[in-house]
């Protein structure tokens, strides 16, 4: 989801600007940059007439643009001119007024995945095909993007208006240590009559969680700790759950799902899990579970992938090698099968304003299309200093797993990334944190990334929340955000919303998402 340790609040000063770049400079000197694979790498040819391009991201995002300036412009004649830097909360005020501007302050931006397809639908961003076209290795390219990512967060209306550069899923991560204490699985099998095994089913994650927190309490640790606040991220984890239980979001005529079927049996079992959770369980925020697993107080973790990664050299040498990720657990269908369904919520999607200088256009669109292709975004990607998830299908290979325990070539070190040493101490820990990682991009489940995203997120979340606090029983409280989303959709206005949602299922179904109405 992004390096929460390593925030960069302020905005740089041109100093601080250019001394970033010339590090990055120095390390494509002396290292290189990264390597090609897969994807039609291109071959170093100037392109542009050195032609800067400003960006705008947000500030849990970080570096990557700035390293990789220097390498661009020797590549093809394109650099960074600038940054502007934005917190997540607030991501409309800080790029609609921008898109709506005769002048905006920048060429590119990077914005959360959930409001891809409202600016794409509204016309505010530029069509990207004209330029990838002539791109060599645009067709490989998209190839390469796993197909949750691709179709889902770069195609609207069968035009590409974006480009993906963060894939961020939801994945169960846990101690292994704790699994593997001789005294726990005696008395886990004692309790429970099965052996004690990382939780495949929801049912098994809330016994696990509840088997260590009675066992560990007194000791400050605890089975695990769910994100509840702010309401439009504390919803994903619900859906996590929810999905794997049939609950959908819409029907094809608009009618809200999320109350109907066994949505309330879901929602149930969500709270029993939230139970087994610290004091504060029931408003527990995404720092502070951040904390928790630094810290060693949680035993499992349902969190986005770099939860292990941005919190290696905070948690020390022998925590940060007792951690793991797996598949969140799912549940049994009637035919016997299983279904899970980690919800790709958040995600970054690199795109051109629509109001963009013309004269800026093209070489903006190879800066993002370079930085989002595997020639650069495999370093990336293992970057503890970037906050970018992986994306590609080589993102999930051998090799990708090697970077994870390398310096980046793509950079030195500065004030701004101090360290440049890799994630991960061994190629064995890596290669199970991606395996980890990859079973859940395969069975992801899709977010809503609409017009409305952030007002639907945010009316489930606090009905959700209410039912935590035991202001209102499971089924009242979906009822209730139901309500409020047949509200938002006449607002929206249902013609547009439906238009709209037909996108999102056509993009879901190409892409091969875990989603089905």
């Amino acid at each position: 989801m992004g390096a929460f340790k390593h925030l960069v609040n302020k905005r740089l000063s041109r100093r601080d600007f250019v001394r970033g770049s010339a590090m990055a400079g120095g390390a494509l000197a002396l290292g290189g940059m990264g390597t090609g694979l897969g994807a039609g790498s291109l071959k170093a040819e100037k392109r542009f007439n050195d032609i800067e391009v400003a960006g705008l991201w947000d500030n849990n995002w970080q570096n990557a643009p700035m390293w990789l300036s220097p390498l661009l412009q020797a590549e093809a004649g394109v650099s960074l001119k600038s940054r502007e830097l934005y917190d997540a909360g607030e991501t409309t005020a800080k790029i609609v007024p921008q898109l709506l501007s005769n002048n905006p302050r920048f060429d590119w931006f990077c914005m959360p995945s959930l409001y891809f397809g409202l600016f794409a639908e509204v016309g505010l961003l530029e069509p990207l095909d004209q330029y990838l076209d002539n791109f060599g290795g645009s067709k490989e390219y998209f190839d390469w993007i796993m197909p949750g990512y691709g179709e889902f967060y770069s195609q609207w209306g069968g035009q590409t208006y974006g480009l993906m550069v963060d894939g961020d899923i939801h994945n169960l991560h846990y101690r292994p240590s704790y699994f593997a204490d001789a005294d726990n699985q005696k008395e886990f099998s004692k309790q429970f009559q099965r052996e004690l095994t990382v939780p495949t089913t929801w049912e098994e994650y809330r016994d696990t969680a509840r088997f260590f927190t009675e066992k560990y309490s007194s000791q400050d640790i605890y089975g695990t700790s769910v994100v509840m606040n702010p309401p439009n991220f504390s919803w994903g984890f619900w859906m996590d759950v929810a999905g794997s239980y049939g609950v959908t979001y819409f029907d094809r005529n608009m009618n809200p799902q999320i109350n109907q079927g066994r949505a309330a049996e879901s929602l149930e079992m969500f709270k029993e899990i939230v139970e087994t959770g610290p004091p504060g369980k029931t408003s527990m925020s995404i720092g502070e579970t951040i904390a928790r697993w630094e810290s060693g107080a949680d035993v499992m973790s349902v969190w986005w992938i770099d939860l292990a990664e941005f919190t290696v050299r905070s948690q020390g040498l022998e925590r940060a090698s007792d951690q793991a990720t797996a598949l969140v657990p799912g549940t049994q269908q009637e035919d016997g099968s299983m279904k899970h369904t980690p919800v790709a919520l958040y995600s970054r999607t690199l795109a051109v304003p629509a109001n963009a200088s013309e004269e800026v256009k093209e070489a903006a669109a190879y800066f993002i299309y370079r930085m989002s292709h595997p020639d650069y975004s495999m370093n990336i990607v293992a970057d503890p200093f970037c906050g970018s998830d992986p994306y590609g299908k080589t993102h999930f290979t051998d090799e990708a797993a090697q970077m994870y325990t390398e310096p980046n070539p793509q950079r030195g070190t500065d004030e701004l990334w101090p360290v440049n040493d890799g994630i991960f101490k061994t190629f064995d820990q890596a290669r199970r944190h991606l395996d980890g990682c990859q079973a859940n991009v395969e069975n992801a489940f899709p977010q809503i990334y609409w017009e409305g995203a952030g007002e639907y997120g945010d009316a489930l979340g606090r009905a959700i929340s209410k039912f935590i606090s035991d202001e209102y029983g499971a089924q009242d409280a979906l009822d209730e955000a139901a309500e409020e989303w047949v509200k938002i959709t006449q607002k929206l206005g249902f013609d547009s919303q439906k238009s709209q949602h037909d996108k999102f299922l056509e993009a879901a179904k190409r892409a091969g998402l875990n989603f089905d109405v």
